[in-house]
């Protein structure tokens, strides 16, 4: 895998993300998180995009196993 590879994977994922923080800006839960989303965010997803994958997702699944 090439570095562009990997920032193409990070954009393409914090493009995704932020669509989906977009969709749901006006869920309860969500409004301090849209309100401070910006570009220093985005980048910082771009870079270490797996971490961020897999915080997203895991906190997606134990969202469904709450009660």
């Amino acid at each position: 895998m090439s570095i562009l590879n990997y920032f193409l994977i990070g954009v393409i994922f914090t493009f995704i993300l932020d669509s989906i923080l977009q969709s749901l800006k006006n869920h309860p839960k969500l409004k301090k998180v849209v309100k401070d989303w910006g570009w220093n965010e985005r980048i910082a997803c771009i870079l270490v995009w797996p971490l961020g994958f897999v915080a997203f997702f895991g906190s997606l699944i134990l969202s469904f196993f709450k009660k």
